[in-house]
């Protein structure tokens, strides 16, 4: 054999010994992602109306005219009735539930993903980082064999697709893109040298959470936690890509994340976010843990282990090797786009497969620096003769004083993402829709004490080191009028 064939075969048999993973840790993941997907599902179909039909905040007709990327699309747009939207939801919840269970996986996974990209296109205002991530990672899963253990298809197939260690390594990719960009962008001295993101981070009464009230105090310990989650962002990429047969690195790295996306959704309101952290990082998990598991509780056994693998006519498994590296310098080119200090972007040609496919991505929570503006939303409502009403309250006096705890003010972490874009300069279009929303739902559910106008105040207040505060500045963002 030729010494340059010898060294492909050997840098090959290198890769596929060092970046394999585990089929039940992939299964798990599969499992995992699928019961948070349909827990999303439940959560959003409870604000279907407000979010994604036309008598909501965002009907149809705005969507091309802010936000919307050349690429973009969605099946969601093509009604705006709220019964379209549930046969939708209905649908995407019985792929999700077919992807839990492992049935046509590749298909369901499919499925899964394309309505994704439909729902979020839908609204994007009301979208997180976890949303991104778990779209990007339905999109690697395609690649992946996640069904091959742990499902139906396990039972009923005779075959076994063959693992693809190009996939493994781009699904990898992505999650030690995550922590990696997330540390890059962190910029600010909050995060690099005083160590006050965290401090910064709790003192938004919009996202703390009772727990958060009880570390908020201790400055000291807050000081400590922001150098640890900023080291732990540090180290997970390089745990995650070191070459490694074991794998007992990749096993730090998601025990890693497991404590900080449990931090964080212990102390701070980011909805599913750290769920989704937690399980799109599941197949980090190694094969000794596995076979730990499987000898101590024989039903975790796979049926996997005598299928005969499928493999790969030459022709297809060159196309999908070149598709998954093509994907794979995407991304990558995607996330260096989103750092300050390069100025090398996408051409527009390829930024339209990255919109298509929704491939965009940035992973820049709380960064370069923690936001400083904080506040609450004052509803204050006028009837045909001029009596006053406060929406919040119910009552006929309009309290414009802080509520004792901000957050509770959100019914979900999607109504708390729309507050956070509405105080965003960029976003003051979203402001008069919110507004003529909350009048509409309000004469609707108290047809006795319906009101002609609301005033939407934010009472805006920035917070400062050491405890402090500025005085809350009442801002009118809208007025708007019954029809």
């Amino acid at each position: 054999m030729p010494y340059n064939l010898k060294l492909v075969k050997r840098i090959g048999i290198f890769f596929r010994q060092n970046y394999k993973l585990d089929l039940r840790a992939l299964a798990s993941m599969r499992i995992g992602l699928s019961l948070v997907i349909l827990v999303d599902l439940i959560i959003r179909s409870s604000d279907i109306e407000a979010f994604y039909s036309n008598s909501g905040i965002w009907p149809t007709e705005f969507i091309t005219h802010f936000g919307w990327n050349n690429g973009y699309w969605s099946i969601h747009t093509v009604s705006g009735s709220i019964v379209f939207q549930y046969v939708l939801f209905s649908i995407h919840f019985l792929v999700a539930l077919s992807l839990l269970i492992g049935f046509k996986t590749r298909l369901s996974t499919l499925f899964t993903w394309l309505l994704y990209i439909s729902l979020h296109n839908r609204n994007i205002y009301i979208l997180q980082g976890g949303d991104d991530l778990l779209r990007l990672v339905l999109f690697w899963a395609l690649f992946l064999p996640w069904g091959a253990c742990y499902s139906i298809d396990s039972k009923i197939s005779k075959h076994q697709s063959s693992p693809s260690t190009l996939a493994n390594i781009a699904y990898l990719v992505l999650i030690a893109s995550v922590y990696l960009f997330s540390a890059l962008l962190k910029t600010s001295d909050d995060w690099t040298r005083n160590f006050d993101a965290l401090y910064y981070a709790l003192s938004l009464e919009q996202l703390r959470l009772p727990l958060g009230d009880a570390l908020y105090p201790h400055s000291s310990i807050l000081k400590i936690f922001t150098f640890i989650v900023y080291s732990l962002e540090c180290l997970i990429p390089v745990f995650i890509l070191w070459p490694q047969k074991k794998g007992y690195l990749r096993f730090a790295a998601f025990f890693c994340l497991l404590i900080l996306h449990v931090g964080i959704g212990l102390h701070l309101y980011v909805g599913l976010f750290y769920l989704i952290g937690i399980t799109s990082a599941l197949a980090l998990v190694p094969s000794t843990l596995f076979d730990h598991l499987e000898h101590r509780f024989y039903f975790l056994q796979p049926q996997h282990q005598h299928l005969p693998q499928i493999e790969n006519t030459t022709v297809f498994k060159i196309l999908k090797q070149a598709l998954l590296l093509f994907f794979t310098c995407l991304c990558l080119i995607v996330n260096l786009g989103t750092l300050p200090y390069n100025d090398y972007q996408l051409r527009s040609e390829l930024f339209y497969p990255v919109n298509i496919l929704r491939l965009n991505q940035n992973w820049g929570m709380f960064a370069p620096g923690v936001l400083r503006n904080d506040g609450w939303f004052v509803y204050h409502g006028m009837d045909s003769i001029g009596r006053q009403w406060d929406l919040r309250l119910n009552q006929d006096y309009v309290d414009y004083t802080k509520p004792q705890h901000i957050v509770k003010l959100y019914k979900n972490d999607r109504w708390r993402k729309l507050a956070e874009n509405m105080q965003n300069n960029n976003y003051t279009f979203l402001r008069p829709l919110y507004c003529k929303f909350k009048l509409q739902e309000w004469n609707k559910n108290h047809p006795e004490k319906k009101l002609l106008t609301l005033n939407l105040f934010f009472m805006e207040k920035i917070n400062l080191a050491h405890y402090e505060t500025t005085i809350p500045e009442k801002q009118l963002y809208s007025t708007c009028n019954e029809d």
